[in-house]
């Protein structure tokens, strides 16, 4: 997996969170909106929407949105459940 990260936007800290609860480790890239770097046609490539937090799962889906950032790994590590049981 690999985690599009800025840090210093709010909306990936939420992911962020999530996924330190989980106790995971996943290959992060820091993606800085300051310097426009989710404008670039490469990272454009990765999500037309230019937004992040974005992430790539194991089997290839790109994930842009906190809550199913949340429930896929939640359903692929359920312990501990942060989203309840």
């Amino acid at each position: 997996m690999i985690f599009y990260d800025c840090s210093t936007a709010p909306s990936p800290r939420r992911a962020r969170m999530f996924i330190a609860e989980k106790g995971l480790t996943i290959e992060t890239r820091d993606i800085s909106i300051a310097k426009g770097e989710q404008l670039t046609e490469a990272f454009r490539a990765i999500n037309p929407r230019a937004t992040v937090p974005v992430l790539i799962t194991d089997e290839g889906d790109t994930l842009t949105e906190n809550l199913g950032i949340a429930a896929y790994l939640e359903a692929r590590f359920p312990t501990p459940p942060l989203l309840g049981s």
